[in-house]
């Protein structure tokens, strides 16, 4: 894999993203008629907070829902960590749509089935960690899976929010590593930058897929 290289100042690359973005992944964050604080199951603050956080495309962790129902009280938040542990698992049995997440380094979060789907679930827990094993894993999928490769400048939007700078680093660090040796780089005739695996993707036809999706589509609506 080249250097990757990715100028900053490109707002209309960045703004078509966004829109792109909302196409792939629109359909995994779900909204419901229901009123995401009142949910199935027993009225409870800390079922609240999580239908909250989900409803504006957040996890919440379990640390952060203490700190919110200590209502900033010194010590308080510390001496709740059992009895809020405790209330969650009986949340998790008695709240239909509350679900429960675990991160690598063993940390929990929550979120409502009401306003968010377990996909989309999946992606924010993944953006808690490595971000170059991210890009490699929705890369890889997006290869294997539609076939399609992905707009580097992608990473930059919602759920991702990685900063332009951060996905630059990010994307030139890994193609020093032999794990991310199947991620490729092409470049469309608006020198837009796509990433692709060479493990589901020949580069000739991601490079043809490239173009149609940065220039082929919009010129034939």
């Amino acid at each position: 894999m080249k250097l990757f290289a990715l100028k900053a100042g490109s707002p209309g690359l960045l703004r078509r993203a966004g829109r792109e973005y909302k196409g792939l992944v629109g359909s995994m964050k779900e909204t419901s008629g229901t009123d995401a604080l009142e949910g199935p199951g027993p009225v409870d603050e800390a079922a609240a907070i999580i239908r909250r956080a989900s409803e504006a495309g957040l996890l919440i962790s379990e640390a952060e829902i203490r700190r919110a129902l200590a209502g900033g009280q010194p010590g308080a938040e510390a001496d709740r960590e059992a009895d809020v542990r405790t209330r969650l698992l009986t949340l998790l049995g008695e709240c239909d749509d509350l679900r429960e997440v675990v991160a690598d380094n063993g940390e929990r979060s929550y979120y409502s089935s009401l306003s968010m789907s377990e996909a989309y679930a999946a992606l924010l827990l993944r953006r808690q960690g490595d971000p170059a094993r991210l890009i490699a894993e929705i890369v890889r999928q997006d290869s294997e899976v539609y076939p399609r490769p992905v707009p580097l400048d992608m990473f930059t939007h919602p759920p991702f929010d990685f900063t332009l700078e951060e996905v630059v680093q990010t994307a030139a660090g890994m193609a020093a590593r032999e794990e991310y040796s199947d991620i490729e780089e092409t470049r469309t005739s608006t020198a837009r930058l796509f990433l692709y695996s060479t493990l589901y993707l020949e580069p000739a036809y991601a490079s043809m897929l490239a173009e149609w999706l940065d220039v082929g589509q919009s010129n034939n609506p």
